[in-house]
């Protein structure tokens, strides 16, 4: 599946896409009250905090009157509280109950990042002492690396030695290309998983389910609880493994980032409290342009309730960790001097061009600091500067198994995607609290949705949830429908947005600026969102080149598999300097898989554009070297054009040995105007005819005007019809 934004007459060369944090109030959850699990009310923020004193030993007699919570500044009243203490909970008052064992699974994922031989020997010892003993029979440990990407050597199991064996093959092997090891488990989540039944209940609504009045231990029958754990828990790997981010890029700050969002974004569908255990050689530089992306990492991880442990498995160093900050702020202040006393007559040297950019970087380059930040943020730790891992890693056990949870209602009067801060002050100032920074302000219907939220999709997805659709400028989007080369069925869907729809704002200079953001669903008739696309796109024109950008459509389209089916189409807009929202929702029908005689839908073609290096092969709307741009409810000018063409794809049967034919009939308000039979090459290497026709309009009057396909094969027939207006 490929992206592929188009604009017509006006080439711009930079589009920025920048992840933001995404993270909300728990809002379907069930929160602890005083004594008893109780069902959250309209929404709440349930928070997981580790509690120890200046000695580092956790403390576990506190009460709801020891703690304050603030959210953005303003001090909020508990209204649940308990002690969780392995498969208990205790309340405030003393009194234990058991815990739900489907609500309380702990996971762990190690995920190791270590290529020096010391590094790897110090991370193996640390990680094989934190399974000496039996597991907690609650606690499930996934192995993973990242090299390239994250790659997954053990999915969540609590068997010590496939565990132990995993971590061997990661801190041991000389090889560091661990991809056959993830396409092997995979290929056994997948076996274990079976086929996907799009109608099945989901995971997560098995588990909410456990204490149903009708659900099996209600019945007189013991629910299995282990199996649905391990249901869950595959699933939510092989989802991991799904959408990991295919960025491809070699710069490593990038690839860290984007492995380690891949790690936690899927951790949200099952309960409890996770961890990730990060072991890394040093920490890691934030490229510039990839600290939104940072901050959604840490949005997702508090989301998802993971919490980071990082461990620097360079062990005890010997340099200052801030001697490389140091460096590169020294040889930005002597480029700075010089580039004072350089009176113009001198070449500016390469640090002094990249002055601006050594200062933001120095700030960076203690990459330490990019750990403790990832650790803290979301409720865990760092570990580093050390070459006894066992202590710190038996407090990380202690709080796996042992934390308080409290839970408060934050009152938000404006989901706007800010990011609202958490503070927690004790009553008691020798006391050490660890909980996560914060979360983003979502509406309840976008708090449970799985997929990483930017910012500028929040007032687009709160649009669309909305009862009436706002319309305050126009734009077309539409679904179409092919045939892949398995038979599979294709959808495109196609966004059309007219750029003189925009609003620019001149800014310094003569630039004008301009901002279109979009987001686009596919929805299942049950409701459920089974596609999410989206971009923020930025413009920036000199005043001389408006017109003609403005004079454009800016095109987009997004082909990928879809089971057939009806779904519904919704799709939102933002004029980001005008401030104004549109919104559609389109009705989709998706045919069912076929060998037989079809055809797909018929576009009306805009212009035809040379395929680039983005362009994917099997881009349905690709034509040998040319992409199609379709034009959607097309309104067609005589003066501006001698005719209107028309894409349509046939699909022989493979198996009739009889010649594929094509009508086409012309009509104006249900007049026959005239038909034609073209000729119709033979099917391509994937058993497709692709046609393009162009019928002339220079006779034509002005109106509404429909063109039917027939394509016939022996006395099989397929057809589609298409409108277009002409002025």
């Amino acid at each position: 599946m490929k992206n592929s934004p188009r604009v017509m007459c006006f080439c711009f060369s930079a589009i920025l896409l920048f992840l933001t944090p995404a993270g909300y109030p728990q809002q379907n959850a069930t929160a602890p009250a005083q004594g008893a699990a109780v069902r959250t009310i309209s929404e709440e923020v349930l928070l997981d905090v580790v509690v120890r004193d200046k000695k580092g030993h956790p403390v576990n007699n506190l009460k709801p009157e020891d703690f304050q919570i603030f959210d953005n500044g303003e001090l909020k009243k508990i209204i649940a509280f308990r002690l969780v203490q392995g498969g208990e909970a205790v309340a405030a008052g003393g009194s234990r109950m058991q815990l739900d064992p489907v609500r309380q699974v702990r996971l762990v994922t190690m995920i190791f990042q270590c290529w020096n031989t010391d590094a790897r020997r110090l991370a193996h010892e640390a990680a094989v002492g934190l399974l000496k003993g039996e597991l907690p029979q609650n606690v499930y440990m996934a192995i993973m690396t990242i090299d390239r990407k994250l790659e997954v050597l053990q999915s969540f199991t609590n068997d010590p030695a496939l565990l132990r064996k995993a971590i061997d093959r990661a801190t041991r092997s000389e090889n560091t290309d661990f991809s056959s090891d993830t396409a092997m488990v995979q290929k056994q989540l997948e076996q274990m998983v079976g086929p996907d039944a799009s109608g099945a209940q989901s995971i997560q609504g098995q588990i909410d389910n456990q204490n149903a009045p009708n659900a099996p231990q209600a019945q007189g029958r013991a629910p299995d609880v282990a199996g649905l754990v391990n249901m869950a828990m595959a699933h939510m790997v092989l989802q991991m493994l799904e959408s990991q981010q295919s960025s491809g890029v070699k710069e490593a700050g990038r690839v860290n980032i984007y492995a380690l969002l891949d790690a936690v974004k899927e951790q949200y569908r099952l309960p409890g409290r996770k961890t990730i255990l990060y072991f890394r050689e040093g920490g890691f530089v934030i490229p510039q342009g990839m600290e939104e992306p940072f901050k959604s990492v840490i949005s997702v991880a508090n989301r998802s309730n993971v919490s980071f442990y990082a461990v620097d498995a360079r062990g005890l160093t010997t340099g200052n960790a801030n001697t490389g900050a140091m460096n590169a702020l020294n040889r930005a202040a002597r480029a700075s001097q010089d580039q004072m006393a350089n009176d113009g007559s001198q070449a500016v040297r390469p640090d002094e061009a990249k002055l601006f950019d050594t200062s933001i970087e120095s700030t960076r380059a203690n990459t330490q600091n990019t750990l403790a930040n990832l650790a803290e943020s979301t409720g865990g730790m760092l570990i580093a500067n050390t070459n006894d891992m066992g202590t710190p890693l038996h407090k990380l056990a202690e709080d796996i198994q042992t934390y308080y949870e409290i839970g408060y209602a934050p009152e938000i009067k404006s989901y706007d995607g800010s990011f609202r801060k958490i503070a927690i002050k004790m009553n008691a100032s020798d006391l050490r609290v660890q909980s996560r920074s914060g979360y983003i302000a979502l509406p309840r219907g976008l708090a449970g949705q799985g997929s990483v939220l930017r910012a500028f999709e929040v007032p687009l997805l709160t649009v669309l949830s909305s009862a009436e659709l706002p319309k305050t400028f126009g734009y077309q989007s539409m679904a179409l429908h092919f045939r892949g080369a398995q038979n599979q069925s294709v959808c495109d869907l196609v966004l059309d947005v007219p750029l003189a729809n925009l609003t620019f704002q001149k800014k310094d200079g003569d630039q004008s600026e301009g901002r279109l953001s979009y987001v686009a669903l596919v929805k299942k008739e049950n409701g459920e969102v089974i596609k999410k696309f989206g971009n923020d796109i930025p413009f920036q024109v000199p005043k001389a080149e408006r017109d003609a950008l403005t004079a454009g459509h800016f095109i987009y389209t997004e082909h990928f598999d879809l089971p057939a089916g009806h779904y519904t189409l919704e799709t939102a807009v933002l004029d980001g300097e005008g401030n104004r929202i549109s919104a559609r929702k389109n009705s989709l029908m998706m045919p069912p898989p076929s060998t037989t005689l079809s055809i797909s839908s018929v576009s009306v073609v805009r212009n035809m554009k040379d395929k680039d290096a983005s362009t994917d092969q099997s881009d349905p709307l690709l034509i040998g070297s040319r992409v199609v741009s379709p034009t959607l409810n097309p309104t067609i000018s005589k003066a501006g054009n001698s005719g209107v063409s028309f894409y349509v794809v046939i699909y022989p049967d493979k198996s009739s040995s009889q010649p594929t034919r094509l009508s086409m009939e012309f009509s104006r308000n249900g007049q026959v105007l005239g038909n034609g039979s073209p000729e119709l090459s033979k099917p391509d290497k994937d058993g497709r005819i692709q046609y393009v026709a162009t019928v002339p309009v220079a006779s034509l009057e002005p109106g509404e005007y429909t063109i039917r396909f027939d394509a016939m094969q022996g006395t099989e027939t397929a057809w589609e019809v298409t409108t277009f207006i002409l002025q």
